[in-house]
């Protein structure tokens, strides 16, 4: 290459150097704030455009380069892209940006599969370390080459959501959901069910993923449309159970509740009964949550003799106690005591040692707030009858009675003076050692 153009190269590469340099430290800033000397040279063709990069050959004519060109390009590119790693790992953040901006450019001439994967890869690292002025630099070759895919025709799908994902590793939610919202209208264009079922998968999952619940939800809502009269229980599972998800995330309780009770109906239909429970146990706090005490109350006792049927007694006690916590909230203290009486009954049944120590715990608790301390010392007696056979919150029940007993005056100390006629004696003068013999 003419030592001409090699000094024009170096110039610009300078300055790209020295600009991205300062622009490091900067806060993140709009689009129109890059400048056109860090743009308009990076987003230019490197292989059609002057100052030409020296790693590309000095060709007699103005051409795209041949497949072997390509090759020794792609070998020179590694290189580059490992230098730049290694100044990266020996501190020199700044000229490691500036060889990666160097080198994205550059793949660009083999072909978008290269470069895309060139963009996230340096795109990563860029937001990683807050480069304000790189990450605006990928993000606009993202829309250009965004824009040349939408405009071929056949879409090339892979390469598409490849962009998608280059979006997200930016944190640009926006524009990768934007990717997946008009490649779902193509395929509804095309009447490509399947291939718009697995990109609104794919939107989901990304709305999720990013926190976006009620798009998520609502994405849910269209797959489960989506399936028709053609029923795929697997699929309509999978489906309700998202949208469950995200609405329920999303604090929008009541839609939540309409599809735990449709996903209630298909285990029914399908033959499965153990999946129940604890979706109807879900369904009872969520009418709770909504103060809908009267639906809760309902759904919180089918949960119970559901569950207690089918001796699944750890969603039975849970519904139990939900319960016995409204009822208690609303002065209902005989439904409370009836229903801790339930619950010992499951516990036992289940050879629950655990369970049975914390609802005596419970129960004592309540005949405390209740102004039964009699009553209140004997379930906790009993809770210490547990915890010592598990080995497990001894102190705490010990505490408890300790308390209890001390309140009514069957606890007593010591007084004073009994602690101070008992006291060890004050220590004498050390007696000196030396070796194995004491000093005289």
């Amino acid at each position: 290459m003419p030592q001409t153009l090699s000094i024009l190269w170096g110039r610009w590469f300078a300055a790209i150097a020295i600009a991205l340099v300062g622009g490091a430290l900067a806060p993140l800033t709009v689009w129109a704030q890059l400048s056109p000397a860090i743009r308009d040279p990076f987003l230019s063709d490197p292989e059609l455009t002057e100052p030409r990069d020296p790693l590309l050959p000095d060709l007699p004519v103005e051409r795209r380069l041949s497949p072997l060109e390509k090759s020794a390009l792609r070998d020179e590119l590694d290189g580059l892209a490992a230098e730049a790693e290694q100044r990266y790992l020996e501190g020199q953040t700044d000229l490691a940006f500036a060889i990666w901006i160097r080198e994205v450019r550059l793949r660009r001439i083999l072909g978008y599969e290269a470069e895309i994967a060139a963009l996230q890869r340096v795109g990563l690292r860029a937001w990683e370390n807050s480069r304000a002025d790189e990450v605006q630099l990928i993000t606009l070759r993202l829309r250009q080459i965004q824009a040349d895919l939408l405009a071929a025709d056949p879409l090339d799908i892979e390469l598409l959501e490849e962009i998608a994902a280059a979006f997200e590793i930016l944190r640009d939610i926006d524009s990768a959901i934007a990717v997946y919202e008009t490649l779902i209208v193509r395929a509804a264009q095309t009447n490509d069910r399947a291939e718009r079922q697995r990109l609104l998968e794919n939107l989901a999952s990304l709305q999720q993923n990013w926190f976006r619940f009620p798009e998520a939800g609502k994405t849910y809502q269209t797959l489960l449309t989506s399936l028709g009269s053609n029923r795929d229980p697997i699929k309509e599972v999978e489906y309700l159970r998202g949208a469950i998800r995200n609405f329920q995330d999303a604090g929008d309780l009541r839609t939540a509740i309409n599809y735990q009770q449709r996903l209630v109906r298909l285990y029914e239909e399908t033959l499965q009964p153990r999946l129940i429970p604890p979706l109807t146990l879900a369904i009872a706090r969520n009418y709770r949550n909504l103060d809908d005490l009267s639906q809760a109350q309902t759904f919180y006792m089918t949960t119970y003799s559901t569950a207690l049927a089918q001796r699944q007694t750890d969603v039975a006690s849970d519904a139990l106690q939900d319960l016995a916590d409204i009822y208690e909230a609303l002065g209902r203290s005989e439904d409370v005591l009836y229903l801790y009486e339930q619950r010992l009954a499951v516990e036992r049944l289940s050879y629950n040692g655990y369970g049975l120590m914390q609802t005596f715990d419970d129960l004592g608790q309540f005949y405390e707030a209740q102004g039964e301390p009699d009553t209140a010392i004997a379930a906790y007696k009993e809770a210490l009858i547990l915890a010592d056979h598990l080995d497990h919150r001894e102190a705490y029940f010990t505490l408890r009675l300790q308390q209890l007993l001390l309140n009514q005056g069957r606890l007593t100390l010591p007084p004073l003076e009994q602690h101070q006629a008992s006291r060890v004696r004050a220590l004498q003068k050390p007696e000196p050692w030396k070796g194995n013999s004491r000093i005289p």
